[in-house]
């Protein structure tokens, strides 16, 4: 899973929530305006008006996550709106009519208002923080506006309450919310250099297949049941290779032979540099009846054409018997053991494990 892929699926999770929690919140407040109704009646038709368009929005949305995000964005945003600013400018255009006292009747939405904010200014791309600051203007500036100009209102518990949530947090909070941001963008900076420091530790260095711990962590993701084979494969008088051309010319023939194998067998398998000039192949439940016929292909494909530089170099492969993967050691033992037949019959060759190589070894 890439990083597009990570960030869409947050970005889906985060949307579920962002949507569940404003579905409970507006059924709490129409819950509680039905109950206890004020003269406004835009207080309890507004959250009823939200309960329902949430709950089709989130519908919509569980339809089909990954591809409906964007529009479910821009459709959260418009009942964003359509929440705070026209409950916020009622109010306030009483107040400055002497219809009300602001700090009296202003419902208590603030809290909601600066959460969702928040979420917004975090979780949202960067091109939809306009949208979050106009809201911000639409709904703060009058009711700021009016505060200061009728101080007896301001000078309250509760209009020092509005004008510093609606003033002042609201500024550090959008201050603050690209150094969240920036966190969070080196926190998964540090986790994807961790994964590649783990995947890089998984795999030989020189072949880029698999090392020993490699394997080992390939072998746990298997299933109980699963059954395994393993070819054994090493290099006939690699020495010989290395001292007559050097080793650099060697490693070059360890890559291309690790190149070699990525091209022969097709179902699933794990590729290892088992060490030095051995490779190892381990097929994940193949046709016991195909074994020695994918193990003389492997065979055929290392040995048969010729190396840049070098020339024909050759290979002896151990086959072990088809057993399940939790008797790993014994099953490397048994393609060892029929791996030291190949070489001792005259290498270049297969060989399959037999009990008899058990009770020679």
């Amino acid at each position: 899973m890439n990083n597009l892929q990570k960030e869409a699926l947050i970005t889906v999770s985060a949307i579920y929530r962002l949507l569940i929690a404003s579905i409970l919140s507006s059924v709490g407040y129409a819950v509680f305006f039905n109950i206890h109704r004020t003269e406004f009646i835009g207080d309890s038709i507004f959250p009823t008006i939200n309960v329902v368009i949430g709950t089709a929005l989130l519908i919509y949305f569980h339809g089909a996550p990954s591809k409906r995000i964007s529009r479910v964005i821009h459709f959260y945003i418009i009942q964003f709106l359509l929440t705070f600013v026209p409950t916020s400018l009622i109010h306030t255009w009483a107040a400055w009519n002497d219809q009300l006292t602001l700090i009296e009747r202003f419902p208590p939405i603030t809290g909601i208002f600066i959460a969702t904010l928040a979420i917004g200014l975090i979780m949202l791309p960067k091109h939809y923080k306009k949208y979050i600051v106009l809201v911000w203007a639409i709904v703060a500036l009058p009711l700021i506006s009016y505060l200061l100009m009728n101080p007896e209102e301001l000078h309250t518990d509760r209009g020092h309450e509005l004008l510093g949530i609606l003033g002042p947090a609201c500024i550090l909070l959008y201050i603050m919310a690209p150094y969240q941001k920036n966190v969070k963008s080196h926190l998964d900076r540090v986790a994807n250099d961790l994964k590649r420091s783990k995947q890089e530790a998984d795999r030989d260095f020189l072949t880029d297949i698999n090392n020993r711990r490699g394997l080992q962590n390939k072998l746990r993701e298997l299933q109980p049941n699963d059954d395994i084979c393993v070819f054994l494969i090493d290099v006939d008088h690699f020495k010989r290779v290395n001292d007559t051309f050097g080793h650099d010319i060697g490693d070059r023939v360890l890559i291309e032979i690790a190149s070699r194998l990525r091209t022969v067998y097709p179902e699933r398998h794990f590729l290892t540099r088992w060490g030095g000039e051995e490779f190892m192949i381990t097929l994940i439940n193949p046709k016991s009846d195909r074994i020695q016929t994918i193990a003389e292909r492997f065979q055929t494909i290392l040995s048969h054409s010729p190396y840049q530089h070098v020339g024909t170099v050759t290979v002896s492969l151990g086959v072990s018997s088809l057993s399940n993967h939790k008797d790993f050691e014994t099953i490397v033992q048994q393609a060892d053991n029929a791996m030291y037949e190949a070489k001792h019959n005259g290498r270049n060759q297969v060989a399959l494990f037999s009990p008899k190589q058990s009770t020679e070894s």
